[in-house]
């Protein structure tokens, strides 16, 4: 896991690597309005990269990020394009915890340019830690959704959408 924090050190969210190139894979809410961010890989190892590096992806709360130097392996990324409800997934949001694929909703992601509404994103049953865990500004958005029986990541958290019955 990538930890993504601005200059002044505040935590944004965080990311995990992609591939051998050093792509992190985040939520675009994490870079979101900064003109410069900070990956923090454990064992102190940071890499520095300016916003014009980093491939916005706001119609998907997305963003793609290049890396150097972080010592990371990448995860394995699903290729299914529709996860069954039922499905037991795992999260990082304050620690590792499960959580269980209610079903695909569309929601709305408010950037800073404008709302863009997102279909099929998934809508998960957490407890109420991990709930709050998920908050706005709490650090869990763009962590990888993990399936829990092959270890690939299914999606990324998004902490910043909103669906029409509820915060998702």
């Amino acid at each position: 896991m990538v930890r993504v924090h601005d200059l002044a050190g505040r935590p944004r969210g965080t990311g995990f690597l992609a591939d051998h190139h050093g792509t992190v894979i985040t939520s675009h809410e994490a870079v979101d309005g900064l003109a410069r961010l900070v990956l923090h890989a454990p064992g102190g190892r940071h890499c520095v990269v300016d916003a014009d590096a980093v491939t916005p992806l706001p119609a998907l709360d997305l963003a793609l990020v290049p890396s150097e130097g972080l010592g990371l392996d990448p995860l394995p990324v699903t290729a299914r394009d529709r996860v069954a409800s039922g499905t037991y997934v795992t999260l990082a949001a304050g620690c590792w915890r499960e959580a269980r694929v209610l079903g695909a909703t569309t929601v709305t992601y408010t950037a800073t340019d404008r709302f863009h509404r997102l279909d099929d994103a998934l809508e998960l049953a957490i407890g109420t830690a991990g709930r709050d865990a998920l908050r706005l500004g709490g650090g869990a958005a763009g962590g990888p959704v993990v399936d829990a029986a092959t270890g690939a990541v299914l999606g990324v958290l998004g902490t910043a959408l909103r669906s029409a019955h509820r915060d998702t």
